[in-house]
């Protein structure tokens, strides 16, 4: 059966071939690729009569965007944050709005602990002291680190990549507390917590223990940040949140640049306040703060949290599966805005 002409689809970034052909199944397809991200006239131009298009984090869909398409009914995210796209321009249409949840837990938890362990044990350093031929021989304080075992990790947010980073403390023998969204605002405390279900299943699977985000930031000697960026958590880490941390505290964020007061954190990491970060995000990104180029006590990787080459065929294959899904008449079930389903599915027919 051939694709039909009026599912017109546009890729932003790229995808695996084997997917590709998926999606020419479909309908006509063009893709928008990029390194970096696109400006609302570039994508406009692209996706002007588009029904669909495949998105990834740095793709602003905005309500400019929204209004200059008016054939668009689906947005297909290749990626589990989403807060590049407004649900609330998209329920009117309607458009239907899919992430890609799950797939990529594993490779970002792996990423956030790779970055810990880096900037704990000095990695990006030693590397640079070895190459530049600094080396000369075994020295008994040469490049000394902190270690991972007994020590206390944070986990800000503890969904499914924050229970992933526990899972993996676990396994190093540390201890794990960790806040969720109730407690994730400046003045909640340790007495404002609730347990459900899933806190008793970590607690007795890792031995973690729920606290507020303030106890979080006090009590843990590492600090990872895994919460989504939205209103609520826009420069959540700032000033006042990097005054509460040990001194000695590692911060990594492998979530959203954005969560981050990135002033803050310069200020906390020149001055002492903290001992090291491990950062793959950044407030503006893909600019970077010179002090955080220039800072030996930062590990900084290019927002890669989900760049294995298994988890990246996953991302997009899920999307690519949930267009098939609601072009067929199901509800995908990552979809975002499932309240509009059958409203977007009468407008289809």
């Amino acid at each position: 059966m051939p694709p039909s002409t009026k599912n017109k689809i546009v890729v932003i970034g790229k995808v695996p071939p084997a997917l590709a052909d998926r999606l020419a199944a479909i309908g006509p397809v063009s893709y928008l690729e990029r390194s970096q991200a696109l400006s609302e006239a570039e994508i406009i131009a692209a996706a002007r009569h588009a029904q669909i298009i495949s998105t990834e984090p740095p793709d602003a869909i905005t309500p400019a965007i929204i209004q200059a398409c008016p054939d668009l009914f689906m947005i297909a995210q290749r990626a589990v944050g989403y807060d590049n796209i407004n649900l609330q321009d998209c329920e009117s249409r309607p458009i239907l709005v899919t992430n890609t949840p799950g797939v990529l837990d594993n490779a970002t938890a792996d990423l956030a602990f790779a970055l810990l362990l880096a900037a704990a044990r000095r990695i990006v350093e030693a590397d640079n002291y070895v190459r530049s031929g600094q080396w000369q021989g075994f020295e008994n304080d040469l490049l000394l680190g902190t270690e991972m075992h007994g020590r206390t990790i944070g986990i800000v947010g503890m969904g499914r990549i924050g229970s992933a980073v526990a899972r993996r403390a676990h396994g190093f023998g540390m201890n794990i507390i960790y806040c969720r969204a109730a407690e994730s605002n400046k003045s909640a405390q340790d007495n404002d917590v609730k347990l459900d279900q899933k806190d008793l299943q970590w607690q007795t699977e890792f031995g973690a223990k729920r606290v507020s985000l303030n106890s979080v930031l006090k009590d843990s000697d590492y600090v990872s940040l895994h919460c989504p960026h939205n209103k609520q958590t826009e420069k959540l880490i700032s000033e006042e949140q990097f005054a509460l941390m040990k001194k000695d505290a590692i911060f990594i964020n492998t979530a959203r640049g954005k969560i981050v007061d990135e002033e803050a954190l310069v200020e906390a990491l020149a001055g002492g306040k903290i001992r090291g970060a491990g950062l793959d995000v950044f407030y503006n990104e893909p600019k970077v703060s010179a002090a955080l180029l220039t800072a030996s006590n930062v590990v900084l990787a290019p927002h890669i949290g989900s760049a294995s080459e298994q988890t990246r065929y996953a991302m997009a294959a899920l999307a690519v599966k949930s267009i098939e899904l609601a072009l067929a008449g199901t509800l995908p079930p990552n979809s975002l805005n499932s309240q509009i389903f059958d409203k977007w599915l009468k407008n289809r027919i």
